[in-house]
Protein backbone atom coordinates (compact mmCIF):
# COMPACT_ATOMS: atom_id res chain seq x y z
CA UNK A 1 0.00 0.00 0.00
CA UNK A 2 2.85 2.10 0.30
CA UNK A 3 3.84 3.03 -3.14
CA UNK A 4 0.12 3.79 -3.77
CA UNK A 5 0.07 6.32 -1.04
CA UNK A 6 3.02 7.76 -2.80
CA UNK A 7 1.44 7.82 -6.19
CA UNK A 8 -1.85 9.19 -4.36
CA UNK A 9 0.20 12.67 -3.18
CA UNK A 10 2.53 13.04 -6.40
CA UNK A 11 -0.06 12.23 -9.29
CA UNK A 12 -3.59 12.73 -7.69
CA UNK A 13 -3.70 16.07 -5.79
CA UNK A 14 -7.27 16.45 -6.50
CA UNK A 15 -7.71 13.53 -3.70
CA UNK A 16 -5.48 14.42 -1.35
CA UNK A 17 -7.39 17.47 -0.64
CA UNK A 18 -10.90 16.28 -0.48
CA UNK A 19 -11.18 16.92 3.10
CA UNK A 20 -9.41 20.42 2.77
CA UNK A 21 -11.79 21.41 0.20
CA UNK A 22 -15.03 20.85 1.96
CA UNK A 23 -16.44 19.87 -1.44
CA UNK A 24 -16.14 17.25 -4.27
CA UNK A 25 -16.54 17.99 -8.35
CA UNK A 26 -17.53 15.05 -10.51
CA UNK A 27 -14.28 14.57 -11.85
CA UNK A 28 -12.49 14.62 -8.83
CA UNK A 29 -15.03 12.09 -7.48
CA UNK A 30 -14.49 9.66 -10.07
CA UNK A 31 -10.56 10.38 -10.04
CA UNK A 32 -11.15 8.66 -6.42
CA UNK A 33 -13.31 5.66 -7.58
CA UNK A 34 -10.07 5.30 -10.03
CA UNK A 35 -7.70 5.14 -7.42
CA UNK A 36 -9.23 2.71 -5.23
CA UNK A 37 -9.51 0.59 -8.05
CA UNK A 38 -6.06 0.79 -8.65
CA UNK A 39 -5.18 -1.54 -5.72
CA UNK A 40 -6.43 -4.04 -7.45
CA UNK A 41 -4.56 -3.36 -10.46
CA UNK A 42 -0.79 -3.90 -9.50
CA UNK A 43 0.53 -1.09 -11.64
CA UNK A 44 0.44 3.06 -11.86
CA UNK A 45 -0.16 2.57 -16.36
CA UNK A 46 -3.02 0.27 -15.67
CA UNK A 47 -4.78 3.35 -13.60
CA UNK A 48 -3.94 5.81 -16.10
CA UNK A 49 -5.32 3.47 -18.56
CA UNK A 50 -8.66 3.21 -16.90
CA UNK A 51 -8.82 6.90 -16.67
CA UNK A 52 -8.53 7.72 -19.90
CA UNK A 53 -10.84 5.52 -20.84
CA UNK A 54 -13.65 6.67 -18.48
CA UNK A 55 -12.26 10.21 -19.69
CA UNK A 56 -13.15 9.15 -23.17
CA UNK A 57 -17.08 7.84 -22.08
CA UNK A 58 -17.41 11.12 -19.73
CA UNK A 59 -16.46 13.00 -22.95
CA UNK A 60 -19.09 11.09 -25.10
CA UNK A 61 -21.54 12.18 -22.19
CA UNK A 62 -21.16 15.85 -21.99
CA UNK A 63 -21.78 15.72 -25.79
CA UNK A 64 -25.02 13.76 -25.24
CA UNK A 65 -25.77 16.30 -22.53
CA UNK A 66 -25.25 19.33 -24.56
CA UNK A 67 -26.80 17.85 -27.78
CA UNK A 68 -30.05 17.68 -26.13
CA UNK A 69 -30.10 20.89 -24.47
CA UNK A 70 -29.42 22.23 -28.30
CA UNK A 71 -31.62 20.41 -29.93
CA UNK A 72 -34.24 23.89 -30.14
CA UNK A 73 -31.47 26.10 -31.52
CA UNK A 74 -30.58 26.25 -35.19
CA UNK A 75 -28.45 24.32 -37.55
CA UNK A 76 -27.80 25.66 -41.16
CA UNK A 77 -26.79 22.42 -43.14
CA UNK A 78 -23.72 22.58 -44.68
CA UNK A 79 -21.70 23.60 -41.44
CA UNK A 80 -18.28 25.14 -42.49
CA UNK A 81 -15.46 25.80 -40.63
CA UNK A 82 -12.98 28.00 -42.74
CA UNK A 83 -10.44 28.95 -39.51
CA UNK A 84 -10.01 32.42 -40.44
CA UNK A 85 -9.80 34.14 -37.33
CA UNK A 86 -9.10 33.58 -33.55
CA UNK A 87 -12.74 33.94 -33.15
CA UNK A 88 -13.24 31.10 -35.30
CA UNK A 89 -12.61 28.77 -32.28
CA UNK A 90 -14.91 30.49 -29.95
CA UNK A 91 -17.39 27.59 -31.09
CA UNK A 92 -14.82 24.77 -29.92
CA UNK A 93 -14.30 23.85 -26.38
CA UNK A 94 -11.14 21.64 -25.04
CA UNK A 95 -11.27 18.15 -23.73
CA UNK A 96 -8.09 17.26 -22.22
CA UNK A 97 -7.28 13.84 -21.77
CA UNK A 98 -3.49 13.38 -20.75
CA UNK A 99 -1.91 17.22 -20.67
CA UNK A 100 -2.73 19.98 -23.37
CA UNK A 101 -2.08 20.00 -26.70
CA UNK A 102 -1.51 23.72 -27.99
CA UNK A 103 -4.35 24.39 -30.82
CA UNK A 104 -4.58 28.34 -32.03
CA UNK A 105 -5.14 30.12 -35.95
CA UNK A 106 -2.60 31.19 -37.88
CA UNK A 107 -2.40 33.06 -40.88
CA UNK A 108 -0.25 32.74 -44.15
CA UNK A 109 -1.83 36.15 -45.69
CA UNK A 110 -4.88 36.07 -45.83
CA UNK A 111 -5.63 32.81 -45.44
CA UNK A 112 -6.13 31.43 -41.60
CA UNK A 113 -6.17 27.52 -40.36
CA UNK A 114 -5.94 25.81 -37.28
CA UNK A 115 -2.49 24.28 -35.70
CA UNK A 116 -2.20 21.54 -33.27
CA UNK A 117 1.13 20.89 -31.42
CA UNK A 118 1.31 18.23 -29.26
CA UNK A 119 4.60 17.69 -26.90
CA UNK A 120 3.95 14.47 -24.92
CA UNK A 121 0.24 15.09 -25.03
CA UNK A 122 -3.04 14.05 -25.84
CA UNK A 123 -6.29 16.48 -26.04
CA UNK A 124 -8.97 17.60 -28.35
CA UNK A 125 -11.09 20.42 -29.34
CA UNK A 126 -14.75 19.40 -29.98
CA UNK A 127 -17.74 21.23 -31.62
CA UNK A 128 -21.04 20.41 -30.42
CA UNK A 129 -23.58 20.57 -33.34
CA UNK A 130 -26.62 22.18 -32.95
CA UNK A 131 -29.64 20.36 -34.56
CA UNK A 132 -28.62 16.70 -34.76
CA UNK A 133 -28.79 15.71 -38.50
CA UNK A 134 -29.14 12.14 -40.65
CA UNK A 135 -26.15 10.79 -42.34
CA UNK A 136 -28.08 9.24 -44.76
CA UNK A 137 -29.35 12.49 -45.78
CA UNK A 138 -26.48 14.30 -45.36
CA UNK A 139 -23.64 11.85 -45.79
CA UNK A 140 -20.64 13.93 -46.57
CA UNK A 141 -17.80 15.81 -44.38
CA UNK A 142 -14.35 17.24 -46.16
CA UNK A 143 -11.16 19.18 -44.40
CA UNK A 144 -8.47 20.12 -45.62
CA UNK A 145 -5.01 19.08 -43.76
CA UNK A 146 -0.88 18.93 -43.20
CA UNK A 147 1.22 16.89 -40.82
CA UNK A 148 4.61 18.29 -40.53
CA UNK A 149 5.55 15.64 -37.63
CA UNK A 150 4.72 12.61 -36.79
CA UNK A 151 5.30 10.93 -33.30
CA UNK A 152 8.03 8.38 -32.93
CA UNK A 153 6.59 5.40 -32.26
CA UNK A 154 9.75 3.82 -32.22
CA UNK A 155 9.61 4.87 -28.33
CA UNK A 156 6.88 2.90 -27.07
CA UNK A 157 7.88 0.26 -25.06
CA UNK A 158 5.03 -1.29 -26.59
CA UNK A 159 3.74 -1.44 -30.06
CA UNK A 160 0.22 -2.60 -29.41
CA UNK A 161 -3.33 -1.49 -28.02
CA UNK A 162 -3.29 1.89 -26.28
CA UNK A 163 0.70 2.15 -26.42
CA UNK A 164 0.24 2.66 -29.66
CA UNK A 165 -2.57 5.06 -30.19
CA UNK A 166 -0.24 8.25 -31.12
CA UNK A 167 -1.65 9.96 -34.16
CA UNK A 168 -0.36 13.26 -35.84
CA UNK A 169 -4.22 14.07 -36.94
CA UNK A 170 -7.53 12.83 -36.20
CA UNK A 171 -10.98 13.89 -37.20
CA UNK A 172 -13.73 12.18 -35.08
CA UNK A 173 -17.10 12.00 -36.39
CA UNK A 174 -19.35 11.37 -32.52
CA UNK A 175 -22.74 9.50 -32.63
CA UNK A 176 -24.04 10.19 -28.75
CA UNK A 177 -26.35 8.79 -26.88
CA UNK A 178 -27.86 8.27 -23.56
CA UNK A 179 -27.36 4.56 -23.58
CA UNK A 180 -23.47 3.84 -23.89
CA UNK A 181 -23.69 0.95 -25.86
CA UNK A 182 -25.49 2.70 -29.00
CA UNK A 183 -22.99 5.73 -28.76
CA UNK A 184 -20.18 5.55 -31.61
CA UNK A 185 -18.02 7.36 -32.92
CA UNK A 186 -15.25 7.44 -36.24
CA UNK A 187 -12.29 8.36 -36.03
CA UNK A 188 -10.81 9.87 -39.30
CA UNK A 189 -6.55 9.20 -38.99
CA UNK A 190 -3.24 9.89 -40.98
CA UNK A 191 -0.48 7.71 -39.67
CA UNK A 192 2.71 7.24 -40.76
CA UNK A 193 2.80 3.06 -41.69
CA UNK A 194 -0.63 1.84 -41.82
CA UNK A 195 -1.77 1.28 -44.94
CA UNK A 196 -4.63 3.46 -46.35
CA UNK A 197 -8.14 2.05 -45.68
CA UNK A 198 -6.97 -0.11 -42.37
CA UNK A 199 -10.14 -0.12 -40.31
CA UNK A 200 -9.56 -0.94 -36.51
CA UNK A 201 -11.02 -1.07 -33.11
CA UNK A 202 -10.07 1.70 -30.78
CA UNK A 203 -8.35 0.46 -27.77
CA UNK A 204 -10.32 2.48 -25.33
CA UNK A 205 -13.51 1.24 -27.02
CA UNK A 206 -15.53 -1.16 -29.48
CA UNK A 207 -18.15 1.96 -30.05
CA UNK A 208 -14.90 3.61 -31.64
CA UNK A 209 -13.51 3.07 -35.08
CA UNK A 210 -10.23 4.14 -36.52
CA UNK A 211 -10.55 4.49 -40.45
CA UNK A 212 -6.87 5.26 -41.96
CA UNK A 213 -7.27 7.85 -44.56
CA UNK A 214 -3.90 8.90 -45.58
CA UNK A 215 -0.66 7.03 -45.04
CA UNK A 216 2.88 7.56 -45.29
CA UNK A 217 5.89 10.43 -44.61
CA UNK A 218 5.08 11.11 -48.55
CA UNK A 219 2.98 14.41 -48.15
CA UNK A 220 4.11 15.58 -44.97
CA UNK A 221 4.31 19.18 -45.13
CA UNK A 222 1.81 19.34 -48.31
CA UNK A 223 -1.97 20.51 -47.49
CA UNK A 224 -4.11 17.10 -48.41
CA UNK A 225 -8.03 17.72 -49.32
CA UNK A 226 -10.37 14.84 -47.75
CA UNK A 227 -13.81 13.94 -48.64
CA UNK A 228 -15.65 11.25 -47.04
CA UNK A 229 -19.38 9.65 -46.73
CA UNK A 230 -19.84 9.01 -43.39
CA UNK A 231 -22.74 7.18 -44.20
CA UNK A 232 -21.14 4.41 -45.94
CA UNK A 233 -17.57 4.82 -43.91
CA UNK A 234 -19.92 3.65 -41.02
CA UNK A 235 -21.79 0.84 -42.59
CA UNK A 236 -17.63 -0.21 -43.54
CA UNK A 237 -16.76 0.31 -39.45
CA UNK A 238 -19.41 -1.01 -37.63
CA UNK A 239 -21.24 -3.64 -40.54
CA UNK A 240 -24.45 -1.71 -39.96
CA UNK A 241 -26.54 1.49 -40.32
CA UNK A 242 -26.12 4.38 -37.77
CA UNK A 243 -29.00 4.42 -35.34
CA UNK A 244 -28.58 7.82 -34.11
CA UNK A 245 -27.69 11.02 -35.60
CA UNK A 246 -24.63 13.15 -35.83
CA UNK A 247 -23.74 14.90 -32.30
CA UNK A 248 -20.21 16.76 -32.74
CA UNK A 249 -17.20 16.59 -34.57
CA UNK A 250 -13.63 16.83 -33.05
CA UNK A 251 -10.26 17.71 -34.30
CA UNK A 252 -7.06 15.73 -32.03
CA UNK A 253 -3.23 15.87 -32.76
CA UNK A 254 -1.68 13.58 -30.01
CA UNK A 255 1.98 12.20 -28.69
CA UNK A 256 1.38 11.20 -25.17
CA UNK A 257 1.63 7.60 -25.24
CA UNK A 258 5.34 7.96 -27.32
CA UNK A 259 6.25 11.55 -25.17
CA UNK A 260 7.36 12.69 -28.43
CA UNK A 261 5.99 15.47 -30.84
CA UNK A 262 3.13 15.97 -33.00
CA UNK A 263 2.20 18.12 -35.12
CA UNK A 264 -0.43 18.88 -37.76
CA UNK A 265 -2.52 21.96 -39.65
CA UNK A 266 -6.23 21.41 -40.12
CA UNK A 267 -8.70 23.81 -42.49
CA UNK A 268 -11.74 24.25 -44.41
CA UNK A 269 -13.69 21.52 -42.47
CA UNK A 270 -17.19 21.20 -43.94
CA UNK A 271 -20.37 18.94 -42.38
CA UNK A 272 -23.44 17.64 -43.74
CA UNK A 273 -23.87 18.42 -47.43
CA UNK A 274 -24.85 15.66 -50.38
CA UNK A 275 -22.23 15.20 -52.63
CA UNK A 276 -22.23 17.15 -55.86
CA UNK A 277 -22.76 15.47 -59.22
Amino acid sequence: MGKWRAYHRQDYPAIADFKNRGRLFPSQIWLGIFWLQSRAFGSKMKVMRSFKKFSILFFALSILIACVVSLTLGFNLPKWFPFTTERSLNEWQDKIFKGKVVYKIEHSGPQGYLHALSIGSASAIFYRIRGRFNTEDYPMISWKWKVIRFPDKKKLKMRQGIESDDYAARVYVIFPSINFLVSKALEYVWDESLPEGTISESPYSKNIRLMVVQTGRDKLDSWIFEERNIFQDYRKAFGRNPSVKIGAIALMSDADNSQDISEAYFDEIKIGYKKER
